[in-house]
Parts: structure tokens; C-alpha cells; sequence
């Protein structure tokens, strides 16, 4: 995520915002997520969650709170602890950071 990316709208209050480096990154590789809040890292100060998918697939939006974001190469930032989030089938390679 570029310093000069612009905020997009995204569902319940979610942003894409430029914002300090992760102390957790995780890299999945064809993962398909049930219905999940996130765990963990929350109490360690960090607040939000920031997606990304990449790779050459169809499908696999992100499920946020029952809205669906299109992350394929567009970032999204939203609070994965208190926004239950998944993700939908895909076809194809995807990776999501």
C-alpha cells in the first residue's frame, strides 16, 4: 500500500487507508476462511486488519459483516476483531497479505 493511496468507501465503517507498517503480517495462499472474528495480536495494541488478495483467480471476495469487498489488488482496512469476516469460493491461484 502506497503513502499516497486514497480511502475507499468500503462496508460497516471499514477503510483503505495508508497506514504504518504490520507487526503480523500472514501470507495465505489459497485459503478459504469460515466465518471468523479475528484473535490474538488485538492485545498487543493492534486494532485493525489490512487485506490485500492477489494473484490471477475469480471469486474469493471478502466477506465483511455480510457485505462482500472485491480485495483483488484493492487494500482494505477494517476491524477484523470486531467485524466477522470470511471468505467466498474462488477459482484459480490466489494470495491474500
Amino acid at each position: 500500500v502506497g503513502a499516497t493511496a486514497s480511502p475507499r468507501p468500503a462496508p460497516n465503517g471499514a477503510t483503505a487507508s495508508p497506514r504504518p507498517g504490520g507487526r503480523f503480517p500472514q501470507v495465505n495462499r489459497s485459503a478459504r476462511f469460515r466465518p471468523h472474528l479475528d484473535a490474538g495480536s488485538a492485545g498487543a495494541g493492534q486494532r485493525t486488519s489490512l487485506i490485500v488478495a492477489l494473484g490471477d483467480f475469480g471469486g474469493g471476495e471478502l466477506v465483511v459483516e455480510r457485505d462482500p469487498v472485491d480485495i483483488r489488488y484493492a487494500p482494505l482496512e477494517f476491524d477484523g476483531w470486531r467485524q466477522r469476516h470470511w471468505t467466498q469460493p474462488f477459482v484459480g491461484e490466489r494470495f491474500s497479505l
